[in-house]
């Protein structure tokens, strides 16, 4: 095989299971993998990828991000995370156990945005799910990124939609290479990525300890604008305690849409 940067990350990927802080420390430390290691290693990989030296790779990744991936395996049309300035990117992220409120919240708003708006969230159960297949319902395109093995359907139920968004031109981008299993740590860690991607993130419905907050703070930290769907009073509601703190008050996507022309 030829041997080339893309392979050698891609092998040092497989090896480490996709652990950023071993996958970097390899790098830093210039580890050294023979021909027949990395042939190995790289035969492991089903499905396409790009790396931080790529001249594909997103600049706002590097600007944004304390830790930026280091090499991202995707399925889909990956332009629709390089060409980000033909689309706005609407992060929508909230509880696995979603309230018919929440459904019908994400619906309508989703529903009520500029169909050249990118849907972007982590294919779990409840909001994410949601927020994708609204998407797909109302003709958008949605980007999921995954904190497991970009071949690993996780949960097993949303198998049928990640192939739904491969098919209707969506993208599904995950750090961890082939069959990763997923571990409780990487989904914390994807979340940077969704708060990266996204010019506006909507928590649709949450509650107190809820990991939405870490995607809160990932995307304070990239200095993006952050909304929350209002709850009723005693719910014990993580949206109603951002939105006092300063969080876009969301009814309707004429708020989001507004932020974003700001």
């Amino acid at each position: 095989m030829v041997l080339s940067t893309k392979n050698v990350l891609g092998a040092l990927s497989v090896k480490f299971d996709g652990n950023w802080e071993k996958l970097f420390a390899a790098i830093k430390n210039k580890e050294f993998l023979t021909d027949e290691q990395i042939e190995n290693y790289t035969s492991k990989i089903t499905t396409d990828y790009i790396f931080i030296t790529s001249k594909d790779y997103p600049q706002h990744f590097l600007n944004e991000l304390h830790c930026p991936p280091l090499v991202i395996y995707y399925k889909g049309d990956l332009s629709l995370l390089t060409e980000r300035d033909k689309r706005k990117y609407i992060g929508i992220v909230g509880s696995r156990n979603i309230s018919p409120y929440g459904q019908e919240s994400v619906r309508e708003i989703v529903k009520g945005l500029p169909k050249d708006c990118v849907i972007v969230s982590g294919l779990a159960r409840g909001v994410d799910r949601e927020a994708h297949e609204a998407a797909l319902d109302n003709g958008m395109k949605t980007i999921a990124v995954l904190g497991n093995g970009i071949d690993y359907y996780y949960p097993r139920e949303n198998a049928w939609l990640y192939k739904r968004i491969v098919d209707e031109g969506g993208l599904i981008l995950s750090e961890y290479p082939s069959s990763s299993q997923p571990k409780p740590d990487q989904f914390v860690f994807r979340n940077r990525i969704v708060a990266s991607i996204s010019d506006f993130l909507l928590i649709a419905e949450a509650y107190e300890r809820s990991g939405s907050s870490t995607t809160v703070n990932f995307a304070l930290q990239c200095g993006k604008t952050v909304g929350c769907i209002p709850y009723p009073r005693g719910t014990n509601s993580l949206c109603n305690k951002l939105i006092k703190d300063g969080a876009v008050l969301v009814e309707n996507a004429t708020d989001i849409t507004s932020e974003l022309r700001r």
